[in-house]
C-alpha cells in the first residue's frame, strides 16, 4: 500500500510539473502548437485580451487574414497572439479576444471605454 502511494505521489508530481513547464514554455509564444498545448493544459486560465487592430501579416487559405499581434490582458500583461480574422479589420480599432494562452476562441470589437486603463497603456507602448 506504501508503494502504491509513492508510485501515485510521483506519477501526480511529474504530472504538475509537466504541465508547469508547458504553460512555461508557451508563455511568450503564438504558434499553432502553443494554442492546442495551452487548450489543453488545465493550469492556463481562460482570460481576456485586448489588441489594437493592424494590417494583416499574412492571408490565409480561402483569403482570410492572419493577425500577430501583441496583447494586453486587463492588468498590462502582453503577450504575442496568432489569429485568423473573418474579415480585414479595420486599423486602429479595439478588440477584445477571449482566449485561454495562446489558444483564441472568440473577437470582438469593443470601444476605447470598456478597455481597461491597464490594457490600453501597454498597447500604446
Amino acid at each position: 500500500m506504501k508503494k502504491l502511494l509513492i508510485w501515485c505521489l510521483g506519477i501526480g508530481a511529474v504530472y504538475g510539473l509537466a504541465l508547469e513547464g508547458a504553460k512555461l514554455a508557451t508563455q511568450q509564444s503564438s504558434s499553432e502548437l502553443a494554442g492546442e498545448v495551452d487548450q489543453l493544459n488545465p493550469l492556463v486560465k481562460a482570460k481576456p485580451y485586448f489588441v489594437i487592430t493592424q494590417a494583416p501579416a499574412t492571408m490565409g487559405e480561402h483569403n482570410t487574414p492572419i493577425y500577430e499581434q501583441t496583447a494586453a490582458d486587463a492588468q498590462g500583461h502582453t503577450r504575442p497572439l496568432r489569429f485568423t480574422g473573418m474579415k480585414v479589420f479595420t486599423t486602429g480599432k479595439y478588440l477584445k479576444i477571449q482566449g485561454k494562452g495562446a489558444y483564441v476562441t472568440t473577437y470582438a470589437a469593443v470601444p476605447a471605454a470598456k478597455v481597461p486603463a491597464a490594457a490600453r497603456a501597454a498597447l500604446a507602448r
